[in-house]
């Protein structure tokens, strides 16, 4: 063997032995099916709404671990796990290490993307978040004010966010150690209730799903949860492809915006006692919208719900539910004027510093997104036709022309009145130099 071949073969050897160290860091076995359930949000995405996924105060698992603008919640954590320690008949710290290593592959394999934490580091992560989730919930909100002041309604916007986000099975097994005297069902509705509102300030739903992933999955479940069969849906279509069909009609994935539906003749009213934010109907010109409350909080929740739709978890009960709801509001709004209107409407109560930041939002929360259910698509139909409809843009027309005030509708009908009875003279007169009087 000569110098050139001992050569290749030692560089070989050394390729071997660090593709094989790469291939020791992964978890599971080959050819398992991945069921990942915490995801970042995808590319297209997360360029054009990036804030929204990054926390502002504190990072929960592994995504946004260890930055520099949230490490300053990282002592907090410490003062929750001391706190946890302390509760009940002072909880051994040993025992949850030892369960939070038992947990720790299958945690690892909950995340999309490859967590190079070592294994140490990554066993003190989730018990420090995890026992911070549980505490945080188990507070009630004068002690959390007291301990986070303004903070606190932060670090709950952050706990929702997709990317910032524990397995719940960690949270679930840290209270099963703590806390004994109470259900697991009983925490679940303390967290519903302490979020209390869905992200445009509907109440929700109080009927959690039989597994749940993490904190944004419950949030979304929550947020709409609806009886099977409540919507006749169009499946797998991409809203990319929603715009107007070649023959110039509009498709089932766009509808005008609120000045031009309103020139068609339709009324916006809001809806009373609505089952959910989808609960939207139109009959005879009237379309019935649920109040929506846009805040500040609004905007990285539902961002972030519709990121989460747009994610595969392992079942088939991530609907595009809010992505339907996000697509409906931006073919509603495209202007300041169609926000002017559905707020004068009383349909939307709008927060933000001005119309056209609540423009810009819609106009956007639902670009690059793929429906796999649209349930709305019957709606949009619905719409579509009655704009269709010539009479009803004359009828429309001729409302707001002639009856859009009193003084308007006077002018018009001592019109007609006059109209009248200028026709009657005329027909009297011309009846009498036909047929003149005997």
């Amino acid at each position: 063997m000569d110098e050139a071949e001992i050569v290749v073969d030692v560089e070989a050897t050394q390729l071997s032995k660090s593709i094989q160290r790469k291939l020791d860091t992964l978890w599971g076995e080959p050819n398992e099916t991945e069921n990942f359930t915490i995801f970042r949000a995808p590319r297209h995405i997360h360029q054009c709404k990036n804030n929204f996924f990054n926390p502002s105060v504190i990072s929960i698992g592994p995504f946004h671990h260890g930055q520099a603008s949230l490490r300053a919640m990282e002592e907090k954590k410490w003062l929750f796990l001391r706190d946890f320690l302390s509760c009940g008949d002072h909880i051994s710290l040993d025992i949850c290490i030892a369960e939070m290593k038992l947990l720790e592959e299958r945690t690892r394999r909950c995340y999309s993307e490859m967590v190079y934490h070592k294994s140490n580091r990554f066993v003190e992560m989730m018990l420090l978040d995890g026992c911070f989730v549980l505490q945080y919930f188990l507070n009630n909100e004068s002690r959390l004010q007291s301990i986070f002041g303004w903070k606190s309604q932060f670090i709950l916007n952050d706990l929702l966010l997709l990317e910032n986000q524990i397995p719940f099975f960690v949270v679930e097994k840290l209270f099963k150690i703590g806390i004994k005297q109470n259900n697991i069902t009983d925490f679940v509705h303390t967290i519903i209730g302490t979020i209390d509102s869905g992200p445009t300030g509907h109440p929700l739903i109080r009927k959690p799903p039989v597994q749940i992933h993490h904190l944004a999955h419950l949030y979304h479940h929550c947020s709409f949860a609806i009886p099977d069969g409540s919507f006749p849906c169009l499946a797998s279509q991409s809203f990319s492809m929603a715009f107007p069909n070649s023959t110039g009609g509009l498709s089932e994935f766009v509808i005008p915006c609120a000045t031009e539906l309103q020139d068609a003749g339709i009324k916006f009213i809001p809806k009373s006692n609505p089952r959910h934010m989808l609960d939207i109907s139109f009959d005879q010109g009237v379309m019935e919208i649920p109040r929506q409350l846009i805040s500040g909080d609004t905007k990285p929740r539902l961002v972030n719900l519709v990121a989460l739709e747009q994610c595969e978890l392992p079942e088939t009960e991530m609907l595009t539910s809010l992505t339907s709801f996000a697509i409906f509001m931006d073919s509603l709004i495209n202007t300041q004027k169609d926000a002017m209107i559905l707020q004068q409407c009383g349909i939307i109560q709008n927060y933000l510093s001005s119309e056209e930041e609540l423009t810009n939002f819609f106009n956007q929360v639902g670009d690059g997104t793929v429906l796999r259910t649209h349930f709305l698509a019957e709606l949009f139909t619905k719409v579509n036709k009655y704009c269709e409809s010539c009479w009803n843009r004359q009828r429309a027309k001729m409302v707001r022309d002639y009856f859009s005030s009193p003084w308007a509708a006077i002018s018009l009908v001592a019109a007609l009145v006059l109209l009248v009875l200028t026709c009657v003279q005329s027909f009297f007169a011309v009846y009498a130099y036909y047929v003149p009087p005997s």
